[in-house]
Order: C-alpha cells, then sequence, then structure tokens
C-alpha cells in the first residue's frame, strides 16, 4: 500500500500511514507477551487497523481515478495545443487558451472534490508542446489518522510524427504571381507572391522533417508540377525519365508558311575569250581607229550584247583596236591592213524562284530534331528579294536548313530550342467531361502512348504563329504585318517526380530542394487543368511512372499520398495563348468554333474536376490554397472535405503550409 500511494504522489498519506502500522505492529507484540485481560485491547486495536486499512484504500482508489482524469484531461489539452499550434505556427496567447479550454472541458474535479487545479503548457524548439497539471484531492476517511489531503503531478506531451509520405507540389507560377498577394507591383521581388511560395515549400520541408522522428524507416518525397498554360516535362526528357517516343516525330501546328514561285535568273559569267578580226580591205588609219571602236563600217558600238533572252546563254563583246599597218599610198588617204582585238564573254543562266508571299495556316512539321533540346535554327523572317532553288512552299525548320547552299538567299534566322513543355495528346470538345468521355486521352493518366494517337507533342513557340483573329482559316500576305509573329512562350519551370528529401538536418533545407524552388519563376496564363491532369499523371501508381510512385514497395508499404494544389487566381484560359491544346481560337481542341475565352472557362473548370477526381480516386488527399484570390466552387469541390484554404497574405499561407504539414504528419501523445 506505501508503494501504491507514493505512486500516485500521496507522500505524505504513505508516511504516515507506515507509521500507523508500524505502531500497530509494536502494540501487537506487547499484546502478545501480555496475555491478562488483553482481549479488549486485541479486539480495539483490530478494529483501528481494519478501519485504517479500509480508509487508505478507499482513498487511494479515489486517488488514482483522479490522477487518470487528470493525466486524460493534461494530454487532451496537449493535443488540443499542438494543434492549433499547427495553424498558426506559433504557441501563444491563443493556442494556450484552447489547450486549456480542452483540460477544463475534460477534467471533472467534482468527483473528488478536487481543488487548488493548475495546467501550465508551453511550445518547444522542436515543435513540441508540454504540459503539467496538479490538483489536490481531499481524503474521506484517512482524514481521522491526520492526513486530509493527497498532493497529484501528471506532465504530458504532444508531437507531431511523421509516417512516410509521398508529397506533389502542384504551383501556380502564372504571371500575377510576381506580384504581391494584394496584386500590387512587385516585379517578383521580395514581397512578391513567388518569393512568398518559395519561403512557404521551405517551411513546409522543415516542418515535415521535424516531425520525422525514425529518419531510417521513414520516406518523405517530394514532386513538382509547376504549371502556366502548360507543363514541363524537359527535365524528365533530360533524365531519361521520359523517353522521346513519348512524342510524335511529325504534329501539326497553326504556323507560317513561305511560297516561292516568282522565277528570276541568276547569271554566271564566263572568262573572256579574246581574239582578233582583220578589216576585209585596206581602210585608212581613221577609218581603223573607228574599227576598233566598232563603229565603222556601222556605228555600232562596243560591247555588244547577244543571246538570250535568260535563261538562254547571253552573250557580250567588247572590241577594241590592235593595229593598222600602211600598204599604199600617203597622207590621210593612205590605205592600209587593220587589225581589232574582240573578247567575249557568256554568260550562263540558273532559274531561281522569288519570294512570293507569306501563308499562315494550320500544317504539319516534322519536329523530330527538336526532341534532343538541342538547337534547331528556324527562320523569322523573309526578305522580298529572297530565293530559293525550287519553287514551292516551306515551313521555317526547313527552310532554315537550307541556309548556305547555292540558290538560298534574304533569310533571318534564330536557333531554337524545346524547352520541354508538352502539347496535350488527342482530346474531344466536351463540356462537362463527367464521365470523361472516350477520346479524352489527354484525361487518361496511366495510358503509356504507343502510337500517334497517344503520344504528346511539342509546345513549340518558335513555329507557332499567331495570325490575326479574322483569318482563322489561312491569312497570305507579301510581307509581316503587326499582326503577324510568333507567340510568347508560356513555358513554366520543370516538373519532377517524386525525389527524397533528407530529413535529418530539419533546420537545413536539402540544397537540392533550396535551387529547385529558386527557379519557380512567374511568366504565363492560369490553367488549373493542365497542372492537376500532369500532377495525377506523375503520381499515378499504375501511370508511365509507376516505378517511381511505387519504389521500394517492401520497405515502405504504407505511404500516405498527398497534392498540394496552389493557385493566385481564377481560372483564366484564352482563345489565343499557346497553350497545351494550341491555340483555340484556330484549334478548337477544348470548345467549338467561335467559343469567347469565357465560354472556354467552364470547359477547362471541368476538365480541372475531372482530373481532380482521378486524384482522390488514386488515394491521393488534395489540399487546395488560393494564395490572394478567394476559392471558387470549382476549388472547393477539387480538395478533399475540409481541405481548401484561403491565404490573402505570405504570412497566412506560410501557416497554411505549415498545418498541411501538421495534417500530414500524425499528432500523437509523446509521454
Amino acid at each position: 500500500m506505501p508503494r501504491l500511494s507514493k505512486a500516485l504522489g500521496g507522500t505524505r498519506f504513505a508516511a504516515k500511514l507506515a507509521t500507523t502500522l508500524a505502531s500497530g505492529q509494536s502494540l501487537l507484540r506487547q499484546l502478545g507477551r501480555d496475555t491478562a485481560g488483553n482481549t479488549l485491547g486485541i479486539a480495539l486495536f483490530t478494529i483501528v487497523l481494519l478501519v485504517s486499512l479500509a480508509g487508505s484504500g478507499t482513498d487511494m482508489a479515489r486517488a488514482y481515478m483522479t490522477k487518470t482524469s487528470l493525466q486524460n484531461a493534461c494530454d487532451a489539452g496537449v493535443l488540443a495545443g499542438r494543434k492549433a499550434m499547427a495553424v498558426s505556427g506559433n504557441y501563444g496567447t491563443a493556442e494556450t487558451a484552447k489547450a486549456n479550454k480542452m483540460f477544463n472541458f475534460n477534467f471533472n474535479p467534482n468527483a473528488t472534490n478536487a481543488s487548488s487545479i493548475s495546467f501550465n503548457t508551453s511550445g518547444t524548439t522542436t515543435g513540441a508542446v508540454t504540459g503539467t497539471a496538479t490538483t489536490t484531492m481531499p481524503t474521506v476517511i484517512m482524514g481521522i489518522f491526520g492526513f486530509s489531503s493527497i498532493n497529484l503531478t501528471v506532465a504530458c506531451s504532444a508531437e507531431l510524427q511523421m509516417a512516410s509520405a509521398d508529397v506533389m507540389f502542384i504551383l501556380d507560377t502564372t504571371g500575377s504571381m510576381a506580384d504581391t498577394p494584394s496584386n500590387g507591383y512587385s516585379n517578383s521581388g521580395p514581397d512578391s507572391k513567388i518569393q512568398g511560395l518559395r519561403d512557404a515549400v521551405r517551411n513546409f520541408y522543415k516542418t515535415v522533417a521535424a516531425a520525422v522522428v525514425d529518419k531510417t524507416n521513414t520516406r518523405i518525397r517530394f514532386g513538382f508540377v509547376p504549371f502556366t498554360a502548360t507543363v514541363n516535362m524537359g527535365g524528365l526528357v533530360a533524365s531519361g525519365d521520359m523517353p522521346t517516343s513519348y512524342f510524335s516525330d511529325t504534329q501539326p501546328f497553326q504556323t507560317a508558311l513561305a511560297y516561292f514561285n516568282t522565277p528570276v535568273y541568276v547569271g554566271t559569267a564566263g572568262s573572256p575569250v579574246a581574239t582578233t578580226e582583220t578589216y576585209g580591205s585596206a581602210i585608212t588609219s581613221a577609218n581603223c581607229t573607228s574599227y576598233g571602236q566598232n563603229k565603222y563600217p556601222t556605228n555600232i558600238g562596243s560591247p555588244v550584247s547577244g543571246g538570250g533572252p535568260a535563261p538562254t546563254a547571253t552573250t557580250s563583246t567588247d572590241y577594241s583596236w590592235k593595229a593598222w599597218t600602211q600598204t599604199s599610198g600617203s597622207g590621210s588617204g593612205a590605205l592600209g591592213t587593220c587589225v581589232r582585238n574582240k573578247s567575249v564573254t557568256t554568260t550562263t543562266y540558273v532559274t531561281r524562284y522569288q519570294f512570293t508571299n507569306w501563308i499562315f495556316k494550320a500544317a504539319t512539321l516534322n519536329i523530330s530534331a527538336f526532341k534532343g533540346l538541342g538547337s534547331v535554327p528556324v527562320v523569322t523572317n523573309i526578305s522580298a528579294t529572297a530565293t530559293v532553288p525550287t519553287a514551292g512552299t516551306y515551313d521555317m525548320p526547313t527552310l532554315a536548313s537550307m541556309v548556305g547552299t547555292a540558290g538560298v538567299t534574304g533569310l533571318t534566322t534564330t536557333n531554337a530550342t524545346w524547352g520541354g513543355c508538352i502539347e496535350e495528346r488527342a482530346t474531344v470538345q466536351n463540356l462537362a467531361m463527367n464521365p470523361v468521355p472516350s477520346g479524352a486521352t489527354d484525361l487518361d493518366i496511366d495510358t503509356i502512348p504507343t502510337s500517334d494517337a497517344s503520344r504528346w507533342h511539342l509546345n513549340l513557340n518558335d513555329v507557332e504563329w499567331y495570325r490575326g483573329s479574322t483569318n482563322v482559316t489561312s491569312r497570305t500576305e507579301t510581307s509581316l504585318q503587326g499582326d503577324t509573329y510568333r507567340v510568347g512562350s508560356q513555358c513554366p519551370p520543370k516538373a519532377m517526380l517524386f525525389t527524397t528529401v533528407d530529413t535529418s538536418a530539419p533546420t537545413v533545407v536539402p540544397s537540392w530542394l533550396d535551387t529547385y524552388v529558386n527557379t519557380l519563376v512567374a511568366a504565363g496564363s492560369t490553367y488549373h487543368d493542365i497542372g492537376m491532369i500532369w500532377g495525377a499523371r506523375l503520381g499515378s501508381p499504375t501511370g508511365p511512372w509507376a516505378s517511381n510512385v511505387t519504389a521500394d514497395a517492401t520497405k515502405y508499404p504504407s505511404v500516405s499520398r498527398h497534392i498540394i494544389f496552389m493557385t493566385d487566381g481564377l481560372m483564366a484560359p484564352t482563345t489565343t495563348a499557346y497553350s497545351a491544346y494550341g491555340q483555340e481560337l484556330y484549334d478548337n481542341r477544348v470548345a467549338p468554333n467561335g467559343s469567347s475565352s469565357n465560354t472556354l472557362v467552364s470547359y477547362h473548370n471541368n476538365r480541372f474536376l475531372a482530373a481532380c477526381t482521378k486524384a482522390k480516386n488514386l488515394g491521393y488527399t488534395v489540399w487546395v490554397i488560393g494564395f490572394g484570390t478567394s476559392l471558387t466552387t470549382q476549388m472547393t469541390t477539387c480538395a478533399t472535405a475540409g481541405r481548401a484554404f484561403q491565404a490573402s497574405n505570405t504570412a497566412t499561407l506560410n501557416n497554411t503550409f505549415k498545418y498541411i504539414a501538421g495534417q500530414v504528419a500524425d499528432l500523437r501523445i509523446n509521454k
């Protein structure tokens, strides 16, 4: 009994009870030696002893019950405090109040009339919340033996403990991310949304890494899909994780073609052939001089053209005086033999074809040279006198490849490189996308490409041209106009497959992760659907990258999967943007011809929701964050229930990422 009472915190009670029992044992020994008339004394002592034992048992049971309730309340309090800390990122007055509220709700002092209750908590530098609770319980029976209360104390602690997890970040890196959260101009400065996003990802890592207790047997991996109007798979192509056979060698573009069909003749003069001619009879010296100039006997002059017309060879004959030798007579009337020089140059011709006009329309190009991610020349402008050897219509890469060959002139070129961004594979016009119809292979996240029907295309802004809004089918111009030009790039930073993050030093962001988040730059238009499609595709355990998703399944049989989708704006497709679906104004891959940009929003929103459903069906918990923008119905619907958040500033974004990190981890009591 003394051991039990000490465990319950009643040290004073135990000491007094031990003294009482010791006194009773001494009295019994005395009574045993003196047997004269001691029956009444023995009976009295026995009654006292029995009452003492019964009383101590009763009060010990009450103390045990009180301490158990106190411990449960303490645990509940620190759990509530740690959960509140996950939301705010700090352990302050508000978090302490929530811990106290939960403690008071769970501890009922009335059951044993406990009093002098205290509960104190604090946050630690490692992210735990610790607490101590004390109370005093009055005794019921043992008060008659000189001690009226028992002091009870318990300790408690709550912390995040991380199990193995994969987190796919689908991040909006569109142009508005360069602004502040209130949409003020920042140019990607320290107060910009893009900088806030970089810092939030770093802090997410720190929160998760700090929650990993078993760093040997716990694996944490991050994947990334930045998005604009398309996504960038260049990193996967360069590493070999995405074979170039997944892309077609030929594909249609809305492009510029050059028509050369105006024949011109380019002559090449041969070496002059020199001879002499002697006049057929004796003539005067003066006439001989004129004969040397080809002005006698007929005043023709020099040079004399002949042959032709082009492309038939032409000649140019030059004459000059050579000699006069007197043969008879005298004076000015003397006669003689006259000789002149004759030089004949023959020019031969080849036919060339001069630039006739530009043609802007859809055309299929061979783009296999771009798939290696190297530089490929393309023509950007053509002079009015440019020529090629053969009449015909040429695309810009083909024309550029001819530079340096005979007969090709007047071309301006640049070196173009495929940045790794994609055009989606085949799809169908369908508004609902619920269910996803047959033929919409863009929303098929599992099928590996085996034919051109299922292969992706390259997003190549260097060969994609805008031709104005009134010439939807085609347009012909003799020179480039203000509204005919190569489209701008929408290519975001490179996507990344799940990659293990080292959690051994939670306060130090791994160098590869720090380098990667610094590549997140702001440019482009907002297409939520393409980001979610590829986040689900890269994360599918049955898709093209299943080997990455399911790696080391034996060692890590249970992995929680999460998608964090962050955007700073509403869905904003346009008919003229060059996106993963081409230029909708001309291609009409998503919506019918003539659809406005506002109409496109509904089409893309429903594709977004279809991709969200696919991600959740894979077992992903989808978290959605609206950064500096209100949550739309589509954003809330996309998120797993209760996991859509709005962050109006960078501090809130950071805390939201920390909160999600806390929810990804398990909140546990650490006794």
